[in-house]
């Protein structure tokens, strides 16, 4: 059942709001208003879908594949923040309201004309491309149903849409709208189930050890629920890991999992709940989330044990942190309800099965146990690895080596890999905050500020980070676990314009540059016409900055010069001179 809820929660915002002079409206939050001016609400995404190693912070609603859709405030409150952003949200208006809730617009394609003036003016001023603004509270009040800017595609968006948000406590916890029934979406579809697991689980020298004991498809019945095929067979105490998947009436896209819950001879034993979530509890999607199998769909894949006390708020009615000592045969049941209503259950028998048990826990040859509450160090020929406390989730066996012999990576003729590559533990254990790699390399001078540490990713492609190097030693931060090597970046960003020397660009809104960088990665770019320096709009998915014209400042009927300049993340930088007629 859809449930509503009504909060009264009064803050600094809030003051500042009726400060302002903004009239307070109703406290009844399911009241109001859509974000959008168009036809029936659709979500392409929903709040809560787990995306890689976090989740969806809001709802991204449908603008029919358009940009230009007016985008209207929810209810009369003040615009307190101005966001132009590269990746994120892009274009983005922030509002806060008397009640103390902000709500959020991202990927806009233009903000109103005050709004884009105000900016334009700012970032002009601190000639910054990107930029963070907070005016006061009496700079931008606005009305319930009022327009503050247009649907869009900016930022780290790959089609357009309005992605919306609204957040509590002074914008540090964003809500399920959808859950919540503050807005109703077209949705008579229920979850579907389609694999359960379960791990037995172990202790070995304070480390948990996860066996992978059972492993069943689901069967649909006729009547929309599932079971299987035949019940399972469970060796020992262990717990349960199910895929699911969510989809909205007439949408293809899979969506959220809004709640999960677990009974075992009908006594609930865990329950996952996704109505919010604040910012530093966000990465707990790695650890709620069958890491490893997470990655290999794009279903959601969840374990039904609590595994690390930090996750508790997304669970409730816990017993034995959902962990079970069969005995005999159990009755298991559980259900899947999207952010609707819609509920969908699966069913089945599990039975005790002791003589399945391994008689042995395997340990990788050469690990050792490492506490995750405890700072640890390893080293290995030229690699120390250094692992905090609190970068693990939970405890494990670590495993640390030289590859022998090395990788096949796929680099440019500018990448210098500069020291032999380790396996670090497994790229499918999640981290909570990064470790750090010492490597002892012999670096020529030349090459001392264009070192990165770099990753070997899926694809055989080298992905770098930061990294300094120290009398012999280079040293930065990973947060995936994998296989690391030092290397150095010597190679230019390119740039590629998009018009003609010299072309008559009378009539047209802008010309753009495609730019790319090998390694590094982009770090910064500026643009200067006829020696003034010019904003650029970022296109990230494209990789693509485009200059729209300013005849107020470059005025018109004659040749102009644009220089380009673009650095990556060691300082190799990249120049383009190009002149067109405007």
């Amino acid at each position: 059942m859809k449930t509503r809820h009504s909060y009264k929660t009064v803050s600094l915002i809030a003051a500042l709001v009726m400060a302002a002079g903004i009239e307070a409206f109703p406290q009844n939050a399911a009241e109001y208003g859509s974000p959008i001016v168009i036809g029936t609400l659709q979500s392409s995404s929903n709040f809560g879908k787990l995306r890689g190693t976090r989740f969806h912070s809001g709802v991204d609603i449908r603008t029919g594949g358009v940009e230009g859709k007016k985008i209207t405030a929810i209810e009369d409150g003040y615009i307190y923040r101005i966001g132009v952003k590269p990746y994120g949200y892009g274009n983005v208006v922030y509002v806060a309201h008397p009640d103390g809730r902000i709500s959020v617009y991202g990927h806009l394609s233009r903000f109103t004309p005050e709004v884009d003036a105000y900016v334009r003016r700012e970032r002009y001023r601190r000639q910054r491309n990107d930029i963070d603004l907070f005016p006061d509270a009496n700079t931008f009040p606005v009305k319930r149903g009022e327009v503050i800017g247009w649907s869009g595609n900016s930022g780290n968006s790959f089609g357009p849409h309005l992605h919306f948000e609204i957040r509590e406590k002074g914008g540090e916890k964003t809500v399920n709208v959808l859950a919540r029934g503050y807005y109703d979406v077209v949705d008579n579809t229920p979850p579907k189930i389609f694999n359960v697991w379960y791990y037995t689980i172990d202790t070995l020298s304070g480390v948990p050890v996860h066996t992978l004991a059972a492993k069943a498809a689901t069967v649909a019945n006729q009547d929309g629920s599932y079971s299987l095929p035949a019940p399972m067979q469970l060796p020992g105490r262990g717990y349960f890991v199910v895929e699911t998947m969510d989809r909205k009436d007439g949408v293809s896209g899979s969506m959220a999992t809004y709640r999960i819950t677990l009974s075992v001879d009908g006594v609930p034993r865990i329950e996952y709940l996704m109505d919010g979530f604040t910012f530093a509890q966000n990465h707990y999607a790695k650890i709620l989330s069958d890491y490893k199998l997470n990655r290999t769909t794009s279903n959601d894949v969840f374990r039904l044990a609590v595994l690390n006390d930090g996750a508790m708020p997304f669970y409730r009615n816990v017993k034995d942190n959902g962990i079970l000592n069969p005995d005999g045969r159990s009755d298991i049941r559980i259900e899947v309800e999207d952010d609707n209503g819609n509920t969908t259950v699966l069913s089945f028998i599990a039975e005790y099965a002791p003589e399945l048990a391994s008689s042995t826990v395997t340990i990788p040859t050469g690990a050792e146990p490492v506490d995750c509450e405890k700072h640890y160090s390893r080293t290995t020929e030229n690699l120390k690895v250094t692992i905090p406390s609190g970068a693990l989730y939970e405890s494990l066996f670590y495993t640390q080596s030289k590859l022998c012999p090395p990788p096949k990576v796929t680099k440019s003729a500018g990448t210098r890999i500069l020291s032999d590559f380790y396996e670090v533990h497994r790229d499918d254990v999640p981290l909570q905050n990064p470790v750090i790699l010492s490597f002892r390399a012999d670096v020529p001078t030349e090459l001392q500020d264009k070192v990165v540490i770099a990753r070997v990713n899926d694809r055989g492609r080298l992905a770098a980070s930061a990294a300094e190097y120290t009398d012999g030693t280079v040293t930065g931060k990973a947060s995936i676990f994998g296989t690391w090597c030092v290397a150095a970046d010597t190679t230019s960003p390119t740039i590629g314009a998009s018009f003609k020397l010299g072309e008559d660009m009378t009539g047209k809104q802008r010309l753009g540059f495609k730019i790319a960088d090998d390694l590094s990665g982009i770090a910064s770019f500026s643009a200067t016409v006829d020696g003034k320096w010019v904003m650029l709009e970022h296109d990230t998915p494209h990789s693509t900055v485009y200059h729209y014209f300013d005849d107020s400042l470059c005025g018109t009927g004659k040749t102009h010069t644009i220089v380009l300049t673009v650095k990556d993340g060691v300082g190799n930088k990249a120049v383009y001179t190009g002149k067109y007629f405007r």
